[in-house]
């Protein structure tokens, strides 16, 4: 999964009249989960693409996912069939998609998509971040295991395979990558890792999405932290200029105060725009998954570093205009001044005049 930033929103219905793309169906609510109803206008799309060379006998497929709030993921699968014939052979398997230039591939179709989609997307501009992540789907076995036993048995491997390891991982790194650990029957299993997940469940497409948009909201927490960033340097520029006297009704900052604005705007739609794309309250099965992988993505770690920034920005922020404020009360007491003294001295004047 490779995420990209695209602009500041994507107008899915505009989309429509432009690619055939397919609606994202809302959860299933399978395992219990309750199920919410999802405006179709705010849906994320689907677009099948181009297939690409295969792994190994089989070609792999992609797809496109677009979300209203300016983001898109291309997904690149690989079905291995019968190609794999043990789970031991995962480890090396999953070097040799690491080693891919799959991030070239995916930025290569971003540009084309947003060029022929260009009219639908508000303020387009390809962010140079991308945000990748790799799902190991098992399906089923050709032996019944339960979770647990899958799990005693081969976490030494799924280690090797959620770390892209050649060697055996210490069994402190195999605790360390396999502790966000979820399941909901005897017979399925989530392992979460900050650069991967491993899914062992035949109903897992949910999972999938979700794991998706996941990655997309870590790609925007890292976007807009990025953007604060230039800000704070922004702004840390102008607070270290010395005061000038700046004229009444004239805001030398404009254009940074403009920004600021529509940072905290952006901040704020985002949040919204994600928590309504996920419409996960009620179904304990992907909120379990959803905060186990927030957890491994430090995602509230950074929502508290970004709302930090912004306070910061709203404190220098505050700091400028009170000094354009105090140096324009200065400009508009000395104007007061002049004007008392040309009404003192103009009688003067116009005595010498009148000799």
């Amino acid at each position: 999964l490779f995420a990209f930033d695209v602009g500041y929103e994507i107008d899915l219905q505009l989309l429509d009249t432009k690619l055939l793309s397919i609606v994202l169906q809302p959860t299933s609510g399978k395992k219990g989960a309750a199920l919410h109803e999802k405006r179709a206008a705010s849906q994320p799309r689907l677009l099948p693409m181009e297939d690409v060379p295969p792994l190994f006998s089989e070609a792999g497929r992609t797809q496109a996912t677009f979300y209203d709030f300016g983001s898109i993921s291309i997904r690149f699968c690989w079905s291995l069939g019968q190609d794999v014939h043990d789970i031991e052979e995962l480890p090396q398997l999953s070097q040799r998609l690491y080693a891919l230039d799959l991030e070239r591939q995916a930025r290569e179709r971003i540009v084309e998509l947003t060029r022929k989609i260009e009219t639908a997307i508000a303020h387009p501009r390809l962010s140079p971040l991308v945000e990748d992540y790799y799902l190991f789907i098992i399906e089923e076995l050709r032996e019944p295991w339960s979770a647990e036993e899958l799990y005693k048995q081969l976490r030494a491997d799924f280690a090797q395979i959620l770390r892209f390891e050649a060697a055996p991982l210490s069994l402190v790194q195999q605790e360390e990558a396999t502790r966000s650990k979820i399941s909901y029957y005897s017979n399925d299993l989530v392992l979460l890792d900050w650069n991967a997940a491993l899914i062992f469940d035949s109903d897992y497409a949910d999972t999938a999405n979700l794991l998706e948009r996941l990655n997309v909201e870590l790609l925007e927490a890292r976007y807009l932290d990025a953007q604060l960033d230039k800000s704070l340097n922004e702004y840390r520029r102008l607070v270290h200029t010395r005061p000038q006297w700046y004229f009444p009704l004239r805001t030398p900052y404009k254009t940074v105060v403009q920004d600021l604005g529509e940072l905290r705007i952006e901040a704020s739609l985002l949040a919204e725009c994600v928590d309504n794309s996920l419409k996960i309250i009620g179904d304990q099965y992907l909120a379990g998954v959803y905060s186990a992988a927030a957890n491994r993505f430090y995602l509230r770690e950074r929502e508290i570093i970004i709302e930090r920034k912004l306070d910061i920005l709203t404190s220098l922020y505050q700091l400028l205009i009170d000094r354009i404020r105090t140096a324009q009360s200065q400009m508009l007491e000395l104007a007061i001044i002049l004007l008392i003294l040309i009404e003192i001295l103009m009688p003067l004047f116009n005595r010498l005049l009148a000799k």
